[in-house]
């Protein structure tokens, strides 16, 4: 490849450009899991509750995952990838449900 050829492709449009469907999977994910305790009784309690285990980590991820897309589209000048538009405030969500649920449990269980 000659230098004319190389000099023509900026280094920040070298890669694909990413859907955000890893951040949208990954919310749908962890706000998912923040369901599964209101399944019926019936269903075993492993089901139930080890997702509630999964929810911190699916959050972080969707939120790691979707915001490189959201900043590249911003400098780009291009729409947002709908997945990572998504799947950010999702999980942002799953965040404070999360926040919101330890700051209850510690406050009425006096450990902080």
């Amino acid at each position: 490849m000659s230098s004319t050829q190389q000099a023509g492709a900026p280094a920040h449009e070298a890669g694909p450009r990413s859907t955000g469907r890893g951040s949208l999977l990954l919310g749908i994910a962890a706000v998912g899991a923040l369901g599964c305790p209101l399944l019926p009784e019936a269903v075993p309690p492993p089901i139930r509750f080890v997702p509630l285990y999964l929810v911190l980590p699916l959050a972080i991820c969707a939120i790691v995952w979707g915001l490189p897309d959201l900043w590249r589209s911003r400098r780009d000048g291009v729409p947002a990838p709908a997945g990572a538009r998504i799947g950010v405030p999702l999980g942002a969500v799953a965040l404070v449900v999360v926040a919101v649920a330890l700051a209850w449990f510690a406050f009425f269980l006096d450990i902080g």
